[in-house]
């Protein structure tokens, strides 16, 4: 649940699995949050011996706890009203001081030793088709906080580098700078453990491999490429560790794109690798500053505005049509689920008397609110909680079991990448994809 912490201040700074929304810690279950914390402190020997503790996620300030029962109405500062109004952060360490104390907006609204969440993490891979949900607005221009780079982080630049080999002492490799190296340097760290240093464009390769179909059209691969370039400008900017999953971007190396292709190996490593040779240094920006580039698998015909789903406004992530999308293997799927699942994942009884009634949809047509028996929940809060697909959907009572029919794949915000390839195959070039699904964006060339 918990990536990271830094204690500033006496305050202990918990930074959060951003793999899942922020819908999934609003839930029902059985386990305190509280108790999740001691036993990370716990887990982690940290030696921290204050009371405050403040839950981070991709730069959002989630809310604020406290270890202990004894809080003061000064120490913190709840909108009651809105559960979904955060606070935009720095992460770095220099940054987290007393003016973020004062300003966090707690959307879990009071968080006491008393509330609690489901037990389960939910996992949003969406099975290796691009669910991002991790937002960093430090450089959105309407909520701009100044960015400041940690020296001590993984990520490095290295602009000085020349285009030859260069020993990675921190795992004896060798960093790979074969495709037309630009002197920027990624670390990568592996799910296996091994730290991985390697150029960036290589890096890019193995991301848009594993993240877009390389039998997608080549304008968009380009789009993908010149995404994945800008997200991972952007953590490098920012000092975040790169993974090789979906807690940032997923990648896969050589070998590994070797076993998934088999016999197209060849042909569609070169696809890639043009995709992103030819779109080399292009990342988006809004303003002047990289954007967040977020992007999704399918929407459900109109992508999301990311208010809905994080809570921010963001001038460039706003719903548009995407007809491309509804012609997609990825755009219809009913999942049944049975009554007992749902009672473990919800954390209260389900059984045949319990209700579930869509409230209300927003204008993308995805469930905006929802009732579930007597608890009331958002779209984006349901779908996190029993792991649905998509937003957009319609509920079947079954004798012993729920039957949901979503519509899309993902969050829905920013870049649709089905919708990417549908523009593309209709005569779209790259540019033009990317100016479309982010609104009032540039293509800018940055060295």
């Amino acid at each position: 649940m918990f990536l990271d912490y830094k204690i500033v201040n006496n305050v202990l700074y918990l930074y959060v699995d951003d793999k899942c929304e922020i819908g999934s810690f609003y839930s029902h279950g059985k386990v305190s949050l509280i108790e999740k914390v001691k036993h990370y402190i716990k887990d982690k020997k940290i030696k921290f011996d204050g009371t405050k503790v403040v839950l981070i996620l991709s730069g959002l300030m989630l809310g604020t706890i406290y270890l202990n029962s004894n809080i003061s109405k000064n120490d913190y500062d709840v909108y009651k009203n809105n559960k979904y109004v955060y606070n935009i952060v720095d992460t770095s360490i220099n940054s987290i001081d007393k003016k973020v104390d004062e300003e966090i907006k707690n959307s879990l609204e009071t968080i006491d030793i008393n509330n609690t969440i489901d037990d389960t993490s939910i996992n949003n891979k969406d099975n290796n088709e691009s669910n991002k949900t991790n937002l960093d607005y430090k450089n959105n221009s309407a909520l701009k906080t100044e960015v400041k780079n940690s020296n001590n982080n993984n990520n490095n630049v290295n602009t000085n580098t020349t285009n030859e080999s260069v020993k990675n002492d921190a795992n004896e490799g060798i960093i790979q700078t074969s495709p037309s190296y630009s002197g920027i340097l990624v670390t990568v760290n592996r799910s296996n453990g091994e730290v991985l240093t390697i150029g960036l464009e290589d890096y890019l390769v193995g991301v848009v491999s594993a993240e877009m179909p390389a039998s997608f059209n080549d304008e968009a691969l380009k789009a993908q490429a010149v995404i994945a370039r800008t997200y991972t400008r952007k953590l490098i900017n920012s000092g975040r560790i790169i993974t090789d999953n979906v807690s940032t971007q997923v990648y896969k190396s050589d070998a590994e794109l070797k076993n998934m292709w088999n016999a197209n190996y060849e042909k569609y490593y070169n696809k890639v690798k043009n995709a992103v040779l030819s779109t080399k240094s292009k990342c988006v920006t809004y303003n002047g500053e990289l954007i967040d580039a977020v992007y999704h698998s399918t929407s459900n015909g109109y992508t999301q505005d990311a208010v809905f789903v994080w809570g921010n406004s963001v001038p460039y992530l706003k719903t548009v049509t995407s007809p491309w999308d509804t012609s997609a293997s990825t755009f219809i799927r009913n999942t049944d689920i049975s009554f007992n699942e749902l009672s473990s994942k919800l954390g209260f009884d389900f059984n045949q008397n319990t209700i579930i009634q869509i409230i209300s949809k927003d204008e993308s047509g995805r469930v905006s609110k929802v009732k579930v028996g007597d608890k009331e929940f958002t779209g984006v809060e349901l779908r996190n909680v029993i792991g649905l697909r998509s937003a957009d959907f319609d509920v079947t009572r079954n004798s012993s079991s729920i039957t949901f029919t979503t519509r899309g794949y993902g969050h829905g915000v920013g870049m649709s990448q089905y919708g990417a390839n549908g523009m593309a195959n209709s005569g779209y070039t790259y540019e033009q994809i990317l100016k479309y699904y982010y609104s009032g964006v540039e293509i800018t060339n940055i060295s």
